[in-house]
């Protein structure tokens, strides 16, 4: 080893101790012996297990519960303990949100990740999903025929392409297509207000809905894929896309 290289060391950083408590519960959660659903010990309870003080406790529960890992317990006894969220999405949302705003991700990137994920959802549906899953995205277009604001049409446009991604049997790529939805909501609705005719629309997304499943109950993989890639495209033409902001 050269005499350059032997002193090419920096220190570790040293972690705070409810850093230490989050590390400790993220490793759990690693090895699954924490799970979704799961209730932590009381706080005073909790420290004590873990040689910290309350207040480191108090401040790592803080920092998980506002990123969606945990809710928060309160009162005593069996229910007081804080508990792993079963729905991540919300806190993959705001998360996503947040460095959506930060990082330098174009417009067509968001585009792009949209096509990559539910064209190969589409693709992979016309041959994994079920009766039910059909069903379910039947009952959702006859759903969309209804009168709707944007924000509602906005609402169940989004169950409709979440739905998809889960019918495809992929359950990672469901959330992060709910959280990627969820963490645009605001700008969707906006842009969708500035239409012209937004019932007009409306009706001819709906219809673009109604085809896609069609294709994807009758198992055409080729044809489930391209409609939904025109649909999305066609989509963002339609209410401006260049003119969106990333926000939600």
């Amino acid at each position: 080893m050269s005499e350059e290289s032997q002193f090419d060391w920096k220190p570790l950083p040293r972690m705070r101790t409810h850093e230490q408590v989050v590390a400790e519960i993220e490793n759990r959660l690693i090895s699954g012996t924490l799970k979704a659903g799961d209730r932590l010990p009381p706080e005073r309870q909790f420290a004590e297990a873990l040689g910290v003080s309350r207040g480191a406790v108090r401040e790592a529960l803080r920092i998980l519960e506002a990123i969606g890992v945990v809710e928060a317990g309160t009162g005593s006894g069996p229910t007081s303990g804080s508990m792993i969220v079963k729905d991540s999405i919300a806190g993959m949302a705001m998360v996503l949100r947040i460095h959506l705003q930060l990082a330098s991700f174009t417009q067509d990137d968001l585009v792009e990740v949209r096509l990559l994920i539910e064209k190969l959802a589409a693709r992979k549906a016309a041959t994994t999903a079920t009766e039910d899953d059909i069903a379910e995205l039947r009952s959702l277009v006859e759903d969309m025929r209804g009168v709707h604001t944007t924000a509602t049409y906005n609402d169940l446009d989004s169950a409709f392409h979440v739905r998809i991604v889960r019918a495809s049997g992929n359950g990672l790529a469901a959330v992060l297509m709910a959280a990627l939805r969820e963490a645009l909501r605001l700008a969707m609705v906006t842009a969708f207000s500035g239409l012209e005719d937004p019932v007009a629309t409306m009706k001819s997304l709906t219809e673009e809905h109604q085809a896609i499943v069609d294709a994807i109950a009758a198992g055409e993989e080729s044809k489930a894929a391209e409609l939904t890639e025109s649909h999305i495209l066609g989509f963002y033409r339609a209410v401006g896309f260049n003119d969106l902001k990333w926000a939600g």
